[in-house]
């Protein structure tokens, strides 16, 4: 589990860091390759299938849901949230159905009525791209040019979440610590121990479910803080299971103040839709908040801590999704053929990136 685990693709983001105590925090987010040894349930993922050529190459991809240029269909995802109580040796805990910090209602219940799950109008310049959910106004207009023809009901959805069992993680000191935040306390816990008890609690859940794990203020650690948000897949085709795990926030933590409430969830939801299974990748890219080439399509690395300048106000609360980047954007596809000829949904990038190796 180790060796595979190393083999993780990390991406330091050049968001700035702040300084809290004696630590130095910055956002990071992580990728694992799936791990095939894990026995699942029987059930399928819905996905399909679609490529795109680049520099003679061909870039096969699989994806959530249907192939949006054969029509008009809505796929349903359910969700299962797990909350992750952790409980620190100094004796602090962060629980996330406890209500968060200075507020009147937990994050678990925020995370339910928060634009992930929850429809509202979206437009992608002045493009309206419908009343949905944001994952899935982004991605019918990633596909804009088959949704705006001759799919326009088409739609890839997270079913109502059920809210399971509060899950109590208690971490050793070796393996995890509290620092001060702007507000409650914050989490520190080793990517490694995680990894080890994630791997032997997904048994029971069947693969035509997301399982989304839900931290307060918790974030991982491999070298350094923070890491606040991954997903990954485990065991064999045709029965693979996808697992998101994410942080519910507070503001102020980073500097990037659109870090807060369900960036890192949205961030991870876009990348489990157009990756799910963690094996699409594309030409070399670099760029943004990526230091390094990479060669992944993960739609929210390249853009991780910018959102909407006025955030999205839904159910008397405005949450921070993260914008996402399109597939033209990865396919170096000019004109992009997605809403408004653009790159991201709230347009970050005005052209395909320059390849690296």
């Amino acid at each position: 589990m180790r060796s595979a685990l190393r083999k993780s693709v990390l991406f330091t983001l050049a968001c700035a860091s702040l300084g809290v105590g004696q630590a130095q925090i910055r956002p990071m987010f992580a990728r694992f390759p799936a791990d095939t040894s894990v026995q699942t349930a029987s059930g399928t993922l819905p996905t399909w299938q679609g490529s795109f050529t680049y520099s003679s190459s061909t870039y096969p991809f699989t994806m959530v849901g249907t192939d949006p240029s054969l029509g008009s269909a809505t796929t349903t995802v359910p969700v299962q949230i797990i909350p992750l109580k952790f409980v620190f040796s100094d004796g602090t805990t962060l629980d996330p159905t406890a209500n968060v910090c200075g507020g009147t209602s937990p994050a678990t219940t925020m995370t339910v009525n928060s634009p992930v799950f929850q429809p509202t109008s979206y437009t992608v310049g002045r493009i309206g791209v419908g009343n949905t959910q944001y994952v899935d106004a982004f991605q019918r207009a990633n596909f804009w040019n088959s949704v705006s023809t001759t799919s326009t009901d088409y739609h890839v959805l997270l079913g109502t979440p059920t809210i399971g069992a509060v899950q109590t993680i208690r971490v050793p000191g070796a393996f995890g610590s509290t620092i001060s935040g702007p507000c409650a306390r914050i989490g520190e816990v080793n990517i490694f121990f995680f990894q080890l008890w994630l791997r032997l609690h997904i048994g029971s859940f069947s693969p035509n479910t997301l399982p989304l794990f839900l931290t307060y203020n918790t974030f991982f650690t491999e070298g350094g803080c923070c890491i606040l948000g991954f997903h990954t897949a485990f065991g064999k085709a045709p029965n693979q299971l996808t697992v998101a795990v994410a942080a519910y926030s507070d503001p102020g933590i980073f500097t990037a103040t659109q870090i807060q409430d369900i960036h890192a969830l949205s961030h991870e939801i876009g990348e489990w839709m157009d990756d799910p299974l963690i094996n699409n990748t594309v030409p070399g890219w670099s760029g943004g908040q990526v230091s390094t080439c990479s060669t992944l399509l993960e739609v929210g690395d390249p853009v991780t801590g910018v959102g909407f300048p006025n955030g999205v106000t839904l159910n008397n609360y405005t949450y921070h999704p993260e914008d996402l980047v399109f597939l033209p954007w990865f396919s170096h596809t000019t004109p992009s053929t997605s809403a408004n000829a653009q790159y991201t949904f709230l347009g970050t990038y005005t052209s395909p990136p320059t390849v690296c190796n």
